[in-house]
């Protein structure tokens, strides 16, 4: 009777201990999703914080820029790239003029060339438009051509309802007054993405902000031809011609 007493008080105690094991590894666990939640919330924090502070000490730098290049942070490409050392145009999460979320670039195959516009102020329109319209005047009858408008708005802010809904809105508006019945064919597709634009910089060389900067991107997303600031004649011209070599390089 006694070795039953103690066989089953020692159950009994091992049954508790493994019971205080498994409530101790629960809090553990919870404890450690709760420290892991604070910390992606505090590197959420400081990262915004870094953005607020780049952007704030950029402005100036890039003011200072503008004026001494006059917007041209590089020169315009003499010609097309080789196909095999061309840049990938890289992915980017952005938003179509009717709000809704989209893949950016395209799938392959989608167009046989595209020009790129890229903003991060409206005071880069003028610029952009000394690329945009030429490449419309040339290309406007194509139906394999693509022309796309690109916004990117980095302010925190900016990126949370109605501010986000309400930039999208304005975008589109003003880009559909600009349109007259003599524009007929080519039209551009605003595109807007939100958030930090630190990678996209990179990979498309953007240092300036108050600047415009403009791509051709051939059928396999490639960068083949870039430029930045406002074309001259003879630079708009130089770029129609390496524009009409894309299209006819099948």
């Amino acid at each position: 009777m006694l070795r039953r007493q103690t066989a089953a008080a020692w159950a009994w105690r091992a049954l508790q201990s493994s019971t205080e094991r498994g409530q101790g590894y629960q809090h553990l666990s919870q404890r450690g999703l709760q420290l892991f939640d604070v910390f992606n919330k505090e590197k959420a924090r400081e990262r915004t914080k870094e953005i607020k502070e780049e952007m704030k000490r950029g402005y100036f730098e890039d003011f200072k820029d503008l004026k001494e290049t006059q917007g041209r942070m590089f020169e315009p490409s003499e010609a097309l790239s080789p196909p095999s050392t061309s840049t990938q145009l890289p992915n980017i999460a952005a938003a179509a003029a009717d709000g809704i979320d989209v893949g950016f670039p395209p799938p392959q195959g989608t167009f046989q060339a595209a020009l790129l516009c890229i903003a991060f102020r409206a005071g880069a329109e003028d610029m952009l438009r000394s690329w945009s319209e030429p490449f419309r005047e040339a290309h406007g009858h194509r139906p394999d051509v693509r022309w796309y408008e690109l916004s990117l708005v980095e302010s925190v802010v900016m990126s949370f309802w109605p501010f986000k809904q309400m930039i999208i809105k304005s975008g589109a508006q003003q880009q559909q007054q600009s349109r007259t019945p003599e524009q007929a064919g080519l039209q551009p597709q605003p595109l807007f993405s939100f958030g930090d634009a630190t990678e996209i910089r990179k990979a498309l060389d953007m240092t300036n902000r108050l600047t415009g900067y403009v791509y051709l991107v051939d059928s396999k997303n490639r960068i083949r031809w870039s430029a930045s600031g406002k074309a001259s004649p003879d630079e708009a011209q130089a770029f129609i011609e390496c524009s009409k070599e894309l299209i006819r390089d099948r």
